[in-house]
């Protein structure tokens, strides 16, 4: 192969025949003679006969260069050209081997990868070597050199693993698989990081490669792999932690996503330059951050993109009350002060400024909404505020109290066990005896797993009265037996008593880290928010409890791993379960893929990026050729195309030589000009008499679209008439009309009202502002709309109109559900209010018929209206600006259908599953929505109360 710059030639010896050109020359210079026009008359026939003996003509300079061109380009094809070739890349005449990390931190440019390696895998076949693909991540054995073929059927199985490559075991494989042979070609596809072994990996490579080439691949600094953990910026709040293979600068965005991918926030990161890591704080609220099951930098396709948050990371609002009057002085002996050191890197710690401990709670629980109230050294309760916790304990939440002198005279009811008055003092003078430790926690406790430091010691506590009967849990004991922790369900709450003050004066525990693990897991017993989790279901509670001391004793068993793409899916075959007290140690590894492992609502999440992950850039390889990013790229043969060239430049010399022979060169006729002249001249007359025409024309029409205006606005105004979207399906739009009318006649027979014939609806151009509701059948494959178009219903519903939209699918669907893409698509950008299920009260129950459900053709769908506003001065507000109609109705029932008649007034389709009788509730249910519409919330006034009781007597 010979190559000149970025082109090589396979063949090229065959480009000597370049210097015949100049003979090609000489030879291409002649065409046939072009006939001539001789003129009839025969006193000049002897004059214009030519000698016997002629000369050829020579052709144009303009053929003969065509022709040139038309040799040079087959000479050149011949020569079979490639596109980088980059021959001299694998030195040596061995076998290929190629070594690929196909770790998680590779899956972000495998595309480039998998290119760079077939590129591989061609110059090899070229070069007729064999080829062997060594992946770092995988656990397959070696296997032998194959031929090119084989190893690009192999290749296609080749993906990246959710974990970091092993090359010291695979340095270990290819050292007893190769120990025999050398001279190997290698390249190296690395993914840019050291994980603690890249120079003895190098040095085992350069080793295998003696007597041929080492070549390296690595991505650029931009292309640089990223990972994301989870990291509290300042004031506690929610951010992310971005880690990088290089150096600064680089900026992205990580996007903050529900369980279902739904996207909540997104922050944006700049690693600074000389630095590795940067943080991305998310500005969201409680509810909305406790939503957050992932974060993931965008952009990014891999397992170290994206971290998961499990239970743990859920964040609580905790609320503090002391019974200490001097903490304020003396900050450092105040039992909040621990217990808000401990709580607010996992928690939203508030700490209520009014002294009154009954005010104090009532704002905790009525106004901030907290999970969790810590009591410290408080002792009884008024019964007013003990009522009220008892309730918010009822509905889940969290209360955690600590003892301290006032507990100490045997406290209130809100206690695991009843106290016996007076402590147990340890280590005086006058004392039972000596300091206790800590005894290690049982399997059965919520901080089974956790170390109990031998440096804790309690010096005093409170005891549970051994004369009462004691049925709390107890959760940590002292080396001597007595409780340390005690719990007790309430309701679906939890009762937590710390038999030790919160601060340092019974106790050192409080200036322990146990202290914060023991806290933080007790607070992840309750819910997030109390009352959400337990409306439905009263044993929420207790299942959630008896899981989380159940996975604190039995190995977490994997639920959903992640691939190298950073994806969601069943964990692998080989995923093993990990011990509960080893989970925070356990690295990410081909018998623990990341992901979830646990029991459902209690899962763990295993990640790439921990808190103290550092990624490593890979350091240079002596007597390496280092490519940087994955530039090695297939090889393009230009021989086609210089074939194709050179037929179509032969196609052009075929057609130049018949109009040369047929005498039609450059010659121009005075007859032909005379024409195109002619024809010009015509072209330009006619022009300004076109564009008088289209003006005229373009005025026509706009007149004509007035009148279509004015028609449509008086029949649409000269009688009540029901509207429909014009949908562009013909099917679609019939059945709309059909049910509309067979609605209109029900109505017309049934009530007062007398609609006229429905009208059908262009939503892009047409007034909607004549139509009292307006049906809105939703195809699958909507599109959204215009902006004009939004603003035009936006100001629709604004001033009163009401559209009913029937997705016509047969679920339960609310706006932008599971089974609503199409109508998120047509309108998500319009401002929907909260929507809600008819409630049994709504007004649209007993607008003209009493109802509780709205069927169609299918039944089962809800009816979604919008949410009645919970404060009163809205509710009015918005009485007074529509009447109280709801300005959207969703239905997924398909209401047209069951409506739609034909002129002898059958029904067109049938309903399901409950025939005629359903048909009939349909058409009352229409009637209602009419009526409703047009009557607004008449029929919710107090004075319809006797007529609709004496109708449900009936």
């Amino acid at each position: 192969m010979m190559t000149l710059g970025p082109i090589g030639f396979m063949q090229p010896w065959i480009l000597l025949a370049l210097a015949a050109l100049p003979a090609i020359w000489w030879l291409l210079r002649f065409t046939p003679p072009s006939p001539k026009l001789v003129e009839f008359p025969p006193t000049r026939l002897l004059k214009e006969l030519k000698p016997t003996e002629e000369t050829p003509a020579r052709s144009p300079w303009w053929l003969t260069l065509m022709r040139m061109l038309l040799a040079a380009l087959l000479i050149l094809a011949l020569a079979r050209p490639v596109i980088n070739p980059d021959e001299g890349r694998f030195a040596g005449e061995g076998t290929l081997l190629v070594v690929v990390d196909n770790g998680w931190a590779s899956a972000a440019h495998w595309n480039a990868r998998r290119e760079a390696i077939e590129a591989a895998i061609d110059r090899a076949d070229r070069s007729g070597r064999n080829v062997l693909i060594v992946p770092t991540a995988s656990a397959d054995e070696i296997g032998e050199p194959l031929p090119a073929d084989a190893v690009r059927e192999r290749i296609t199985g080749l993906v990246p693993q959710p974990f970091a490559p092993d090359r010291e075991t695979l340095a270990a494989s290819l050292d007893e698989a190769l120990k025999t042979t050398s001279g190997y070609s290698v390249m190296w596809l690395s993914d840019g990081l050291d994980y603690g072994h890249a120079e003895q990996f190098a040095d085992k490579l350069g080793k295998i490669a003696e007597g041929g080439s080492l070549t390296v691949l690595k991505p650029g600094a931009q292309e640089a792999p990223l990972g994301v953990g989870h990291a509290r910026a300042e004031g506690g709040v929610l951010a992310g932690r971005v880690v990088s293979g290089a150096e600064g600068p680089q900026s992205g965005s990580i996007r903050a996503l529900t369980a279902r991918g739904e996207p909540l926030g997104e922050a944006p990161f700049a690693i600074k330059t000389g630095e590795t890591e940067a943080i991305a704080p998310f500005n969201l609220p409680l509810e909305i951050r406790n939503q957050v099951a992932r974060l993931q930098i965008k952009g990014q396709r891999s397992a170290g993109a994206v971290h998961l948050l499990d239970a743990q990371s859920q964040w609580h609002r905790v609320g503090i009350v002391s019974g200490e009057s001097r903490e304020e002085a003396q900050r450092l002996l105040s039992p909040l002060y621990y217990v808000e050191r401990a709580l607010s890197p996992y928690s939203e710690v508030i700490t209520p400024t009014e002294r009154n401990i009954a005010t104090a709670v009532n704002n905790l629980i009525e106004k901030q909404r907290v999970s969790t109230i810590v009591l410290a050294d408080i002792g009884k309760l008024v019964p007013a505020t003990q009522e009220e916790l008892e309730t918010w304990l009822d509905k889940g939440g969290m209360l955690i109290r600590f003892a301290g002198p006032r507990l100490e005279q045997g406290g209130d009811e809100l206690l695991p066990a009843a106290l016996r008055r007076g402590g147990r003092s340890l280590g005086g003078a006058l004392s039972w005896g000596t300091p206790q430790q800590l005894s290690p926690f049982e399997d059965a406790s919520p901080f089974s797993g956790l170390d109990t430091p031998e440096d804790v010691r309690v010096n005093r506590q409170v005891l549970a009265d051994p004369a009462v009967a004691m049925d709390a849990e107890v959760w940590a004991t002292l080396v001597d037996g007595t409780p340390l922790v005690t719990a007790k369900r309430q309701g679906d709450g939890w009762i937590v008593l710390f038999h030790v003050t919160a601060n340092s004066d019974w106790s050192n525990l409080p200036l322990s880290g146990l202290f914060v693990q023991m806290l933080r897991r007790t607070m992840t017993l309750g819910p997030s928010q109390v009352g959400a989790a337990n409306d439905e279901n009263g044993e929420a509670g207790d299942e959630a409890a008896s899981t989380l001391r159940s996975s604190a004793t039995t190995a977490l068993a994997p639920v959903q791993a992640l691939d190298g793409f950073g994806q969601l899916v069943p964990p692998p075959l080989s995923a093993a379960p990990i011990a509960p007290d080893g989970f925070d140690k356990t690295v990410a590894g081909p018998d623990h893929p990341p992901g979830y492992y646990g029991p459902s609502g209690q899962a763990r999440a295993l990640n790439i990026v921990k808190t103290n992950t550092k990624l490593l850039p890979l350091p240079d390889v002596e007597g390496a050729s280092t490519v940087s990013f994955y530039t090695l790229k297939k090889p393009f043969a230009l021989e086609p195309w210089l074939y194709l060239a050179a037929l179509g430049i032969f196609a052009l010399d075929i057609l130049a030589v018949l109009a040369l022979s047929a005498g039609l060169g450059f010659r121009r006729h005075h007859k032909a000009t005379a024409a195109i002249a002619l024809a010009v001249l015509l072209a330009a007359t006619a022009s300004p008499q076109e564009a008088i025409a289209a003006e005229s024309d373009t005025n026509a029409a706009a007149t004509a679209s007035d009148t279509n205006a004015d028609d449509f606005a008086l029949q649409a105004t000269l009688k009540t008439r029901l509207a429909y979207v014009l949908s562009g399906d013909g099917e679609i739009d019939r059945t709309s009309e059909d049910g509309l009318m067979g609605l209109s006649k029900v109505i017309g027979a049934r009530t007062a009202l007398e609609p006229g014939a429905p009208m059908g609806v262009d939503i892009e151009n047409d007034d909607l502002s004549f139509f009292p509701v307006l049906y809105w059948p939703v195809r699958e494959d909507a599109e959204p709309l215009s902006d004009k178009t939004l603003a035009k219903i936006d100001a629709y519903m604004k001033q009163g109109g009401m559209i009913v939209f029937d997705t016509r699918d047969q679920e339960r669907v609310a706006y932008g559900g599971s089974q609503g893409k199409a109508l998120t698509r047509l309108i998500g950008q319009l401002d929907i209010p909260a929507l809600e299920p008819v409630p049994g009260n709504h007004v649209l129950t007993r607008s003209f018929y009493l109802m509780n459900s709205f069927p169609g053709r299918w039944d089962g769908g809800s009816l979604w209206v919008e949410a009645e506003p919970s404060d009163e001065t809205e509710r009015n507000a918005r009485s007074r600006r529509t009447d109280g109609v709801s300005s959207v109705v969703i239905t997924s029932n398909d209401l047209a259908s069951a409506w739609a008649l034909d002129e002898a007034n059958r029904p067109l389709y049938p309903v399901v599953p409950g025939g005629e009788l359903q048909r009939e509730m349909a058409f009352r249910a229409g009637v209602n929505l009419v009526m409703y519409a047009l009557t607004g919330n008449y029929k919710a006034d107090q004075v319809h109360v006797p007529a609709l009781l004496e109708r449900l007597g009936q």
